[in-house]
């Protein structure tokens, strides 16, 4: 990684040892926090080990993640029996997502991951209605879409664009031959979406072979939509009575 050196500085306490098949896991905030919400549930529930750190003064945001009153950079490294987690507490700025896509993949080499998998969601505009989102894959190579195909774990993503970081990391592991694969599952754009997080997550435990129960997920989503559908209701009773005044937005 000396290409990375001055860009990203990663402070190890230590070397994990994982076993194999080995995975490292991505997740950054996204359209409805669903790769957030994922890592954030795997390092609660798992009781994940942080061991590193990841810092840059010219591609990460002055921001520090503040921890039982300790500051700490806002994107750090955990693990588990057989995966590292690379889990951002805050958005990754555009202008560094290339960057960091290389750093990724690069420690992962480093490590001899021998699997990349991300977890991000993608706005659909009947979320509310959906009964259970659509999980999706989205593969770095024809290889590993063939064997994607034969688990049968969720449906391919025929048609369509991924965007932002998860992007170059497709890209960058291709370049690699490192296998890549992008969960992505239907979620809300602009709220949290701990459903879809769960979604992902029985599909992640069940690749990687550990158990995590996502109830508490399951509930706080029908919490959301319930004062979702309650917001509408209230919304709609409304409306004909802002018909006679002035708008308060303009094209």
């Amino acid at each position: 990684m000396d290409e990375l050196s001055e860009a990203f500085e990663i402070r190890e306490r230590y070397v994990p040892q994982i076993g194999r098949p080995s995975y490292l896991l991505v997740s950054l905030p996204d359209a409805g926090l669903v790769g957030s919400i994922s890592g954030e549930f795997l390092i609660n529930s798992l009781n994940l080990k942080e061991y590193g750190e990841i810092y840059s003064h010219k591609y990460l945001p002055p921001i520090s993640h503040v921890v039982n009153g300790v500051a700490k950079s806002p994107i750090r490294l955990y693990h588990y029996d057989n995966f590292l987690l690379l889990h951002s507490w805050v958005a990754i700025p555009a202008n560094s997502i290339h960057h960091l896509a290389n750093l990724v993949v690069d420690y992962a080499e480093k490590y001899g991951i021998q699997t990349i998998i991300s977890i991000t969601g993608v706005p659909v505009p009947n979320r509310l209605d959906l009964e259970k989102p659509t999980p999706y894959w989205v593969v770095s190579s024809e290889d590993f879409a063939k064997e994607l195909d034969s688990l049968n774990l969720m449906k391919k993503f025929v048609e369509g664009y991924v965007t932002g970081p998860y992007a170059p990391i497709l890209f960058e592991s291709a370049k690699k031959f490192i296998k890549n694969l992008v969960i992505v599952v239907e979620s809300f754009l602009d709220l949290p979406d701990p459903e879809a997080a769960a979604v992902a997550l029985d599909i992640v435990s069940k690749m990687l072979g550990f158990k995590v129960d996502t109830s508490s997920l399951l509930k706080e989503a029908e919490e959301i939509r319930v004062r979702i559908k309650g917001l509408m209701q209230q919304t709609r009773q409304e409306l004909p009575n802002y018909s006679g005044l002035r708008p308060y937005t303009y094209a």
